[in-house]
């Protein structure tokens, strides 16, 4: 049965089947791990390999680890956390959990930390993330950060519009609606090399993103 685990990971990048019909025998093995590891019964190589597909230990105490694995498996998707407020995963509402963590003030210091090991603009709204991430893809493909406003973000984001996007950031930081957080991003982009859209938290540009709390504009 393991391997039907492994298995239904490789295709939904979780671990939480919800589909009684489908996936009943694969649900009820999970739920016997999760007896025989609260019993001490269950080896640690076992639990080892279920802590690799994302094994939520305690579904019923513990729907932060829940959401967690939601966003996991979207951000293997898509690359980041800017997840509208509406998306669903899997009948998991994964947008409106991560707009409760972005809101939230009581995140544990390790919560964060699994969050900005995944995305670490994940506090940014969603739009701006996706726009600012969307700019720094228009530069790496040669884009500038002058020109006319209407441009458009070249053959690879032809609705992206960076030049407006950039003056409407001007004009939210002349009225103090950016975050010192964005305002820094956005000067760094004065500042070549540009990040990569898809830095690793680990980079060195990406090392100042975790430790913001902004909220977006």
């Amino acid at each position: 049965m393991y391997a039907a685990a492994a298995a239904f990971y490789a295709a939904h990048h979780h671990l939480d089947p919800t589909d009684l019909d489908h996936d009943g025998p694969l649900m009820a093995w999970i739920v016997r791990q999760r007896h025989l590891k609260g019993c001490g019964e269950l080896g640690p190589t076992r639990i080892t390999e279920l802590d690799a597909l994302g094994m939520i230990w305690s579904k019923n105490a513990n729907a932060w680890e829940r959401g967690l694995a939601y966003a996991k498996a979207f951000h293997h998707q898509h690359g980041h956390l800017a997840i509208p407020a509406t998306a669903k995963l899997d009948d998991y509402a994964v947008g409106a959990w991560m707009r409760r963590q972005r809101k939230a003030a009581g995140l544990t210091h390790d919560q964060a930390a699994k969050l900005d090991g995944l995305d670490e603009l994940w506090r940014f709204e969603p739009d701006w993330n996706r726009s600012y991430r969307r700019l720094l893809a228009y530069l790496a493909v040669g884009g500038t950060l002058d020109g006319p406003a209407n441009r458009t973000g070249g053959e690879a984001d032809p609705t992206f519009r960076p030049g407006t996007w950039l003056r409407k950031q001007d004009k939210a930081r002349t009225v103090g609606k950016l975050t010192e957080q964005q305002t820094a991003l956005l000067d760094e982009l004065r500042r070549p090399p540009w990040p990569s859209p898809t830095d690793s938290p680990n980079s060195p540009r990406g090392n100042s993103f975790g430790r913001n709390r902004p909220v977006g504009c």
